[in-house]
């Protein structure tokens, strides 16, 4: 009896674990700077649980091999754009939240890879009406300001857990979709499994051996480092767009070509 009543509890504490664990797909479009989503258009993934969520993008074994090709350039409304160096990583470009410590740990690479750590920031969501359904699931609207862009987003009440895609975060239930007014950050709904008893690592977020050298920077670090890049970028564009002849336009923008997080 002792043995059965020990298999019962273990049975359902894996149950229990399971149907708090999912995975949601969804194509990914950043585009910082051009009005649009016209950037190069990546698979992502959010596994989550109750304690924690993790997001990630652009990596080497969810893409096709062209998209791994050092230099791209992709036709817009009869220009060309230019996407420079290697688009993926063979981890992805990750953002990992844990509830508990109410902290992100994320990382990009532009020249160099940027590893960052940040404390949540608290969006002001205003709840909307209005609904939309995504993979049979019914979703409702919220809009809210993060870094200078105001986000559309859709969540279901279904899941009722406050993750989203990248660093989007709090509302009353799971993030499907989510955009901000120019779709520049587009993160578009595929699909999703919930309840799901797959291995899935839900974080955190680990830095390569190679990449061991590199801090984790705070986020006025995270600024002072995109300023640097953004002159750097400048000069290297023109140079490149020389190189290529006059029928490619060159943006000679600042950090706001960089990074779709803009800063104060």
């Amino acid at each position: 009896m002792r043995f059965l009543l020990f298999f019962f509890f273990i049975t359902f504490i894996s149950l229990s674990q399971a149907q708090e664990k999912g995975i949601v797909y969804y194509g990914h479009i950043e585009s910082p700077g051009k009005g649009g989503p016209v950037g190069l258009d990546f698979n992502a993934y959010l596994v989550f649980n109750k304690e924690a969520s993790y997001y990630v993008t652009a990596k080497d074994s969810l893409e096709n091999q062209s998209e791994l090709e050092e230099k791209k350039i992709k036709e817009v409304n009869g220009t060309k754009q230019i996407y420079l160096g290697k688009h993926t990583l063979a981890q992805g470009k990750q953002v990992y939240y844990n509830r508990k410590k109410d902290s992100l740990w994320w990382n990009k690479k532009y020249k160099e890879p940027v590893y960052g750590r940040e404390k949540r920031t608290k969006i002001d969501w205003v709840l909307g009406s209005e609904t939309k359904s995504f993979g049979g699931l019914t979703c409702h609207k919220a809009t809210g300001s993060f870094r200078g862009k105001n986000y559309t987003a859709w969540y279901t009440d279904a899941i009722p857990l406050p993750y989203g895609p990248w660093k989007l975060q709090g509302l009353p239930g799971l993030i499907l979709e989510a955009y901000d007014d120019d779709k520049e950050m587009y993160m578009y709904f595929k699909s999703v499994e919930y309840p799901t008893d797959r291995e899935l690592s839900v974080g955190p977020l680990e830095k390569p051996r190679d990449d061991k050298e590199y801090p984790w920077l705070s986020i006025d670090e995270y600024k002072q480092t995109l300023e640097k890049l953004a002159e750097r970028s400048k000069t290297k564009a023109i140079l490149i767009a020389k190189q290529m002849g006059g029928d490619v336009t060159v943006n000679p923008g600042g950090v706001e070509t960089l990074s779709v997080e803009l800063f104060d």
